[in-house]
């Protein structure tokens, strides 16, 4: 099975790397980032901005990075993260065991498509959109999700963000999770002559073992894209996840 689709644009953000310079500069010799930080978004106004949590303050920004370029109310979207709002989730748990009272808000902004739902009023999106975890290969996931709903409105972009962080301590012993906090946003288009890369996605299966990769497959897909290789795995379970980067 393949799939062909031109990706259109790229952002991310992660502590002290926003940037494409400073991308380009990080990538040339990837290295662990800070544990902390998220990103100051001035465009979004204050009332609205204090409501979201870093992993929502990282999805902000990414997107804004395309605010010049598309008409974000017109695309759909897909957002794909491991862990989601576990941290949200954590202190609501807390405070129900301490027996404190918390906010409706507080409640409602820590389901998985908190940062979908905030982009969509920021922007006034009215387009489909879905939220998604993949485990470790979230972004595999929501890569593929991506391209389905590209398919299936040709005439619209898509836009695909995956973000996650580190899990609270608590949790740590019982999975994997980012080093550092991080967010990536891809813009999908079905026209095969549009500027950037035009990408096949192809699956095959695997029975090796193979060593968790260092760094979020995001991350790394980013740095496939800036590179001169023209193709590039990733393995989750059984199956390899390959791109290949195609002539115009």
């Amino acid at each position: 099975m393949s799939m062909i689709v031109t990706l259109k644009q790229w952002a991310a953000w992660a502590p002290t790397v926003e940037t494409e310079s400073e991308w380009i500069k990080w990538i040339s010799a990837p290295t662990m980032l800070p544990k902390n930080g998220s990103p100051k978004l001035p465009y979004v106004p204050t009332i609205r901005r204090r409501r979201l949590s870093d992993l929502g303050r990282m999805v902000m920004q990414v997107i804004f990075n395309f605010k010049d370029t598309t008409d974000l109310s017109s695309v759909n979207s897909v957002l794909a993260s491991h862990h989601g709002e576990l941290k949200t989730t954590l202190e609501l748990t807390e405070l129900l065991i301490n027996g404190d009272l918390f906010s409706p808000q507080k409640f409602s902004h820590s389901v998985h498509n908190t940062a979908s739902g905030l982009f969509s009023i920021e922007v006034r999106n009215r387009q489909p959109s879905t939220a998604l975890s993949g485990g470790e290969a979230s972004f595999c996931y929501g890569f593929l999700e991506a391209l389905t709903m590209q398919h299936r409105y040709p005439e619209q972009n898509t836009l695909l963000v995956v973000a996650d962080e580190s899990v609270p301590a608590c949790f740590a012993p019982y999975g994997r999770s980012p080093e550092f906090p991080y967010a990536t946003a891809f813009l999908f288009d079905s026209d095969l002559g549009q500027e950037g890369y035009r990408l096949k996605l192809t699956f095959t299966s695997n029975t090796k073992e193979v060593q968790p990769m260092k760094f979020p497959q995001a991350l790394m897909f980013v740095r496939w894209l800036l590179s001169e290789d023209k193709m590039v795995s990733f393995l989750h379970k059984r199956l390899y996840w390959t791109w290949e980067k195609l002539s115009v």
